[in-house]
C-alpha cells in the first residue's frame, strides 16, 4: 500500500491506465478508499483513479494538531503533485465533497469537474444524525447497527442489506477511527463554511442527492445547485447518504454520463 512521504502520511492507491483522464475520490467523515470499490471497478479501464484516505482515518496518519477544511485540501493538492497529476475531476461525498469545494476553490487550476454527492456547502447540522455519528467510535456492535447505520443508508437499502450491513457494523465496532483524527475531521467539518462563494466554483459540477438522507437534506443539495453556476441536479429516489453503495449502477452510470459529457458542457 502507497504512503506519500509527506507530513501527515497518506495511505493511497491508484488504478487504470497512466495516460487517462484522472479522478480522486474523497471519503466521508472517518471513511476509507475501499468505499469506492464498485466505482473504480466500473471506471478502471478509462480513468486513472486515486483513492486515498484523509489524514486522520483508515491507514493515513493522525496529526494532534489544529486542522481546517483547508489543510484537508492542501493535503489533496500535495498528493496529487506526489502522484504527478495535473488535472482531476473530484468526487466527494459528504466531509469529502466540502474538502472537494475547498479544492476547486483554493485552486482552480487543478480541477476540471466536480460531482458532489451528500454533501452541503456548510456545516448543515442534523440533529441526532450527526449526534449518532459522534458517538460511534464508542458503539458496539449493536450500537452501530441501531444508531450509525439508519444515518448513514437509507431504508430500502436496510431492509435489503442486513446480514451485509451485520458485517459492516462488526467491522467498524471491532477498528474504530482514531479518536485524534476523528476529532479534527469534526473540527474542520464544523469550522466549514463556503455558501458565499458557490458563484465561483466555474468547472461543469454534477450534483447528486438521496431523498432520504437525514444525514445531509434535499435543501443542501438544491442551495449548491442554485448557487454554482450551471450545475445538474440529480436526486435519488429510496436512497440515503451512501449512494454510491446503496444503488452503485445507478450511481455509475450517472457519473459514466456525467464523464462523458462535462468538456462539452454549456455552462
Amino acid at each position: 500500500m502507497p504512503y506519500t512521504p509527506g507530513v501527515p502520511s497518506l495511505s493511497y492507491a491508484l488504478a487504470g491506465p497512466a495516460r487517462s483522464k484522472a479522478l480522486v475520490f474523497l471519503n466521508g467523515l472517518g471513511g476509507v478508499k475501499e468505499a469506492w470499490f464498485y466505482q473504480v471497478r466500473h471506471l478502471k479501464e478509462h480513468h486513472r483513479i486515486l483513492t486515498f484516505d484523509s489524514r486522520g482515518a483508515g491507514a493515513s496518519q493522525a496529526l494532534d494538531v489544529p486542522t481546517t477544511m483547508a489543510d484537508f485540501g492542501q493535503d489533496v493538492v500535495d498528493l496529487l503533485d506526489h502522484v504527478g497529476l495535473e488535472r482531476v475531476t473530484l468526487v466527494g461525498i459528504s466531509f469529502g465533497g466540502r474538502i472537494a469545494q475547498q479544492v476547486v476553490l483554493s485552486h482552480p487550476e487543478r480541477v476540471e469537474g466536480l460531482v458532489l454527492v451528500a454533501t452541503a456547502c456548510g456545516p448543515a447540522q442534523a440533529g441526532p444524525a450527526h449526534d449518532a455519528l459522534r458517538r460511534a467510535p464508542s458503539l458496539d456492535e449493536r450500537g452501530w447497527l441501531d444508531q450509525v447505520v439508519p444515518v448513514l443508508f437509507g431504508p430500502r437499502y436496510i431492509a435489503r442489506e442486513a446480514k451485509r450491513l451485520e458485517v459492516f457494523a462488526r467491522s467498524r465496532a471491532r477498528l474504530p477511527s482514531d479518536p485524534v483524527g476523528l476529532r479534527w475531521q469534526w473540527e474542520a467539518y464544523e469550522g466549514f463554511q463556503c455558501c458565499d462563494r458557490l458563484a465561483e466554483i466555474d468547472v461543469p459540477t454534477l450534483i447528486l442527492q438521496g431523498e432520504d438522507d437525514v444525514l445531509c437534506s434535499v435543501a443542501n443539495a438544491r442551495r449548491l445547485a442554485a448557487g454554482i453556476r450551471g450545475s445538474m441536479l440529480r436526486l435519488l429516489p429510496g436512497v440515503g447518504h451512501s449512494p454510491h453503495v446503496e444503488d452503485a449502477p445507478r450511481f455509475n452510470r450517472l457519473l459514466s454520463g456525467y464523464l462523458g459529457t462535462h468538456e462539452r458542457w454549456d455552462r
